[in-house]
């Protein structure tokens, strides 16, 4: 192996450490990282720092007006507390069924933890909006209302906002429209809609429900380490009538939902019947937002993600670059293991996991996708390498941009309630690596041996 490559690798694991201690921050990082990649490629030839520099730059621009299609809109509702409002009805309801006063509680003589029922609503409701609309989109409308459910109902919540992200990866990898990664597969092995629909979904759903029962168990752990009191009947009902309250006397600025509601409509959903307009159809509704916002806010709206978000995007991008196309970089040397093994199902799993660690889940789906495809047309094998995309997402919290977003998003709650690097690189490595990988091997390989995906 090259040692400029080694020490590639050595710069981006020192990086990590240094966030992880708090010593760097994630878009300090990640810039340094990408500026020091420039260098040591530079070193074996100047033109390819450019060419790494002009391709992450023009990744990042087509990125840039999707995901400020998304975040201008989705604060724009944030602002008109209709997101707000949800979160109060999905608190009333976790109240009511934590006492016991739901109708299948009623039937079961039983009363179902609050806890459990506080994550429950945080993992499925992110998952479900990342199917529907977009992983970012999720990670975006979710994150304030998890953090209210949480300090609400005394739930810690970065370990739930943590499962959430997976749950955003999970949901994103569940539908064709889901993830940018899934777009890029779906046109490299000519993926339909209702196969997504038949042979994935169900296979992240499952996932769900382990993830579900296992941040439940971490958080009720963490609590008691704390050694913080569960809430009683009485607390309970006391949060519930207080979102209940608290909903009917929230007005919502109609003139902010409206808008922010159309915009999203035609950035994100116009996107889903018109594909090849996507660019056409974000800029639209970015101008349709904007000029839909209070003139005086109308600035603050278009810059709602924060320069720091777009510096660490470019930077992601920029070392994507280096690391997967560049001469020093991993990209050949994974892609060779992928030939040797013959795409086979546990070696396509782990190397797009690992790739995606090292890179960025966009553009190792773009480097392994045709690499994959010429060595092994079935559809098992666009599920695995989607498979270690997604695990590889949820590792750590720059390998996708959802946790990027998630790092902009909880930037402004209590200082022990954000979600920084080293927070959650324990729960994403533990996550990815303990659970979803196992879990996808054994599911994808059983599959592909029964024939269940042809």
């Amino acid at each position: 192996m090259n040692p400029l490559t080694i020490l590639l690798v050595l710069t981006i694991l020192t990086n990590f450490v240094l966030m992880t201690r708090g010593v760097l921050k994630a878009d300090v990082g990640m810039t340094l990282t990408a500026l020091a990649s420039l260098i040591l490629v530079g070193f074996v030839d100047p033109h390819e720092s450019l060419t790494a520099l002009q391709h992450g730059f023009a990744e990042f621009a087509n990125i840039a007006v999707l995901f400020t299609a998304i975040a201008v809109p989705s604060h724009m509702l944030a602002r008109s507390d209709a997101l707000d409002k949800v979160g109060m009805w999905l608190g009333e309801k976790i109240g009511r069924a934590a006492r016991g006063r739901s109708k299948l509680e009623k039937t079961l003589h039983t009363n179902i933890d609050h806890v459990f029922l506080v994550v429950a609503a945080s993992m499925f409701m992110t998952w479900f909006f990342a199917g529907t609309l977009h992983n970012t989109t999720s990670i975006l409308i979710s994150a304030a209302i998890v953090t209210v459910l949480c300090k609400s109902y005394k739930v810690p919540p970065v370990p739930v906002l943590a499962g959430a992200l997976v749950a955003s990866n999970l949901g994103g990898f569940s539908t064709r429209w889901g993830d940018t990664p899934n777009i890029i597969e779906a046109q490299t092995w000519g993926l339909t809609h209702s196969q997504f629909f038949t042979q994935i979904l169900w296979v992240n759903l499952g996932l769900v429900l382990i993830l579900t029962t296992l941040i439940t168990f971490i958080v009720k752990r963490t609590m008691g380490k704390r050694k913080d009191k569960a809430l009683d009947r009485a607390s309970i009902a006391y949060s519930m009538v207080e979102f209940r309250s608290r909903k009917r006397n929230t007005i919502i600025d109609k003139r902010l939902a409206g808008f922010g509601l159309l915009g999203l409509i035609i950035g994100v959903g116009g996107s889903l019947f018109f594909p090849s307009y996507e660019l056409v159809l974000a800029s639209l509704g970015i101008i349709v937002s904007v000029f839909g916002d209070y003139a005086e806010h109308r600035s603050k709206a278009l810059f709602a993600l924060g320069m720091e978000t777009y510096a660490t995007l470019i930077s992601i991008f920029v070392l994507a670059q280096v690391m997967a196309n560049s001469s020093i970089g991993v990209g050949t040397q994974l892609a060779t293991l992928l030939e040797a093994s013959n795409a086979a199902i546990p070696v396509i799993v782990l190397i797009s996991y690992f790739g995606t660690l090292l890179t960025e889940a966009a553009s190792w789906a773009t480097a392994a996708s045709p690499i994959v495809h010429n060595i092994s047309q079935s559809t098992v094998s666009a599920w695995a390498l989607g498979s270690g995309i997604c695990a590889g997402s949820s590792s750590l919290i720059t390998a996708a941009t959802a946790g990027v977003i998630l790092l902009n998003e909880t930037k402004d709650n209590d200082p022990e309630d954000r979600i920084t690097f080293g927070r959650f690189m324990p729960y994403g490595i533990g996550i990815s690596a303990g659970i979803m990988l196992p879990y996808y091997i054994f599911v994808l390989s059983l599959g592909d041996y029964f024939g269940t995906w042809k």
